[in-house]
């Protein structure tokens, strides 16, 4: 059984929902702190003049260092919402995907949210459908492990908790990831292999790619975009 492990993200992008769609099980930090500059509070869209522009989140900044992710609060979160919700009207309300993938994310920008994890946790959720990934998805919080752990010590611990027998990391962990404690566990490490896949965007000539997965799905449609979600995966899968 494969496991991977990852933060909630604000609208992921389409690495995030990659690693998931290729695990067995998918587990949600929730546990552990908030990082600066944290895709949780924080992602990329494309504007309407071809330009990649910044959507992010407030949170009640007293103490948050502290805090482990799922006690993190949010912060004016109605306003930054209402401001969101007008920016992706604004600038996909054209786009071929537009009318039927607007209804499926509309309710999210109009819920009182207190904390982070949980308007986090309803876009994963959101995009999840949207892509058509049934990966069972649970809580790191939900687990019973070993909390002293950290880095590559915890995704073990995980991934033992889980009863993993392979652990699929992203390629960043390289740097603190511990291969020899795991094959010790009889478990496998595995990093993903993950390139963007280009696609046609209304009001770009020149592809901009390292956008929240919200883009391609209003650039293509629903199935379209699935289509080179599901073929990209594939194609990775068969070049290994």
């Amino acid at each position: 059984m494969k496991v991977a492990i990852h933060q909630p993200h604000y609208f992921p992008w389409m690495g995030y929902l990659d690693k998931m769609a290729k695990a067995d099980k998918y587990i949600v930090l929730d546990e552990v702190q908030l990082e600066d500059r944290s895709p949780m509070v924080r992602n990329k869209f494309l504007q309407n003049n071809g330009e990649e522009h910044i959507l992010g989140l407030s949170i009640r900044k007293k103490g948050y260092r502290e805090k482990m992710t799922k006690e993190i609060e949010l912060s004016d979160v109605k306003d930054v919402l209402a401001k969101h919700s007008r920016f992706i009207q604004m600038n996909y309300g054209k786009t071929k995907g537009y009318d039927e993938v607007w209804p499926e994310i509309e309710h999210i920008f109009s819920k009182d949210y207190k904390y982070l994890i949980e308007l986090d946790m309803d876009t994963v959720y959101a995009m999840r459908k949207l892509f058509a990934i049934n990966t069972e998805m649970i809580l790191q919080s939900d687990l019973d492990y070993d909390r002293s752990m950290k880095k590559s010590n915890l995704m073990l611990a995980l991934s033992e908790a889980v009863n993993a027998d392979v652990y699929l990391s992203g390629r960043g962990a390289k740097e603190y990831m511990n291969d020899e404690d795991f094959i010790k566990k009889s478990i496998k490490v595995e990093y993903q292999v993950f390139s963007y896949p280009v696609y046609k965007q209304m009001h770009s000539e020149q592809f901009v790619g390292n956008l929240s997965a919200l883009d391609i799905l209003m650039q293509l449609g629903i199935e379209d975009a699935r289509k080179v979600f599901w073929d990209n995966i594939n194609d990775k899968e068969n070049e290994q």
